[in-house]
């Protein structure tokens, strides 16, 4: 049960890592622009070899309010119940962004995003108590990178790149005494690892240019130790057992690799569109073994590749005014038949508004963001103390709005 909870959990926390963390800065609306706006420091995270286009030092800070709502319907279960509690939740995901030249071709960028935390909560009393009843997370991801411009067209980038991760699970636990109401178990865990990020744009006029980046796979290494009460006496033979009780878990997983490129071109003085593809190697991606004082357990992992799709297109209203529309989507990383409802992923679309403009003495970007997360049909088989249950999500969407500062 602990195994199959966070293995699900820490993909939700990847994606929260790979895809807000992205939409940020001048990108536009819906996350377009990854790629190939470089127009100002936030590049230094989407596309760092971007950078060199800047010719003098600059920050931006940004911060982006989400609100997130679900309500997830049980159709059958083992045990009574019901529907999962009404889901919502308000996040402010903050992110600082610097770059600046320090030779005739050299640059040097800065990132560091910092969201407050993101889950789900899916009541203490419903039919899937025993699956999960409560997921959260929050990371801190930064890079440092430095790039060089190779020609007046090709620019290359390179530096490390850190995810820490700190992940908190809960879940109800089915006493095996008549006499004693439902127990409780906690688990949270923390790590970090460092790995790479690789760089490239090429400019091939003054209007068009490609950009590309990749960020190395990681394997962050979690430890912590569950927390039980109300357990009763026969259960904690059980858990002391399989030295459950008060002994730390460590758990190895993979944090696959992630391939961008897209493309910006100015079509007039007034409009311009942007196109980004990116992959993740999710198939990569689960936990490579738990272990438990001196016992190994192998969890084969069951995803697959995520693509993600965005276009946008931006109308320059005059020179310190624009408005942009872009649209995303994103295939869901695992099957139907193995989604499991404490990572309830789906296919997600997006759609949003932005606009640009001068604020007081700076620049300002403000996006407006919708997007769809899906029904997430899951169909969980448990054992006697878990059960079995399956339904789909009612109600599933994420509002975020976007605002940046250029200082």
């Amino acid at each position: 049960m602990l195994t199959k909870f966070r293995g699900n959990l820490y993909l939700l926390g990847l994606l929260v890592v790979c895809l807000p963390s992205l939409a940020v800065g001048e990108i536009g609306p819906a996350m377009t622009g990854l790629s190939g706006n470089a127009n100002d420091a936030t590049t230094a995270f989407s596309c760092p070899a971007g950078i060199t286009r800047l010719q003098q030092s600059q920050a931006v800070l940004q911060t982006a309010f989400v609100y997130e709502s679900s309500k997830f319907d049980v159709d059958e279960a083992s045990f009574p119940g019901g529907d999962g509690d009404d889901d919502s939740s308000f996040l402010v995901i903050p992110g600082f962004f610097y770059a600046r030249p320090i030779a005739e071709r050299w640059h040097i960028g800065l990132s560091v995003n910092v969201p407050s935390g993101i889950g789900y909560d899916f009541g203490n009393s419903w039919s899937g108590r025993y699956h999960v009843t409560e997921t959260s997370l929050a990371f801190v991801a930064g890079s440092a990178v430095a790039a060089y411009q190779m020609t007046d067209k090709f620019s290359l980038a390179a530096g490390p790149y850190l995810i820490y991760v700190d992940s908190k699970t809960k879940t109800r636990v089915n006493n095996l005494l008549p006499d004693y109401s439902d127990g409780k178990v906690e688990l949270e865990e923390s790590g970090a690892d460092l790995g790479y990020v690789l760089s490239m744009m090429y400019q091939f006029t003054d209007s068009t240019r490609l950009g590309a980046t990749y960020h190395s796979e990681l394997k962050p290494e979690l430890d912590g130790t569950p927390s039980f009460r109300n357990v009763d006496p026969l259960l904690r033979e059980v858990l002391a057992a399989a030295d459950l009780l008060g002994t730390e878990i460590d758990v190895d997983f993979t944090v696959p690799a992630i391939v961008q490129a897209g493309i910006y071109t100015e079509l007039t003085d007034r409009w311009a569109v942007t196109g980004d593809v990116i992959w993740l190697d999710m198939s990569e991606f689960g936990i490579t073994h738990m272990k438990v004082e001196q016992e190994s357990i192998s969890v084969d992992g069951t995803f697959r590749d995520m693509w993600v799709t965005t276009a946008g297109v931006k109308y320059r209203i005059d020179e310190d005014r624009t408005i942009s529309l872009g649209a995303l989507y994103a295939t869901s990383p695992v099957k139907d038949s193995k989604r499991i409802i404490a990572l309830p992923m789906d296919r997600i679309v997006g759609g949003g508004i932005g606009l640009s403009l001068p604020v007081l003495d700076y620049f300002g970007q403000i996006n407006l963001n919708f997007f769809d997360l899906g029904e997430a049909e899951v169909t969980a088989d448990g054992g006697l103390l878990t059960g079995d249950f399956n339904g789909t999500f009612d109600r599933n969407y994420a509002v975020m709005l976007d605002i940046q500062v250029r200082l």
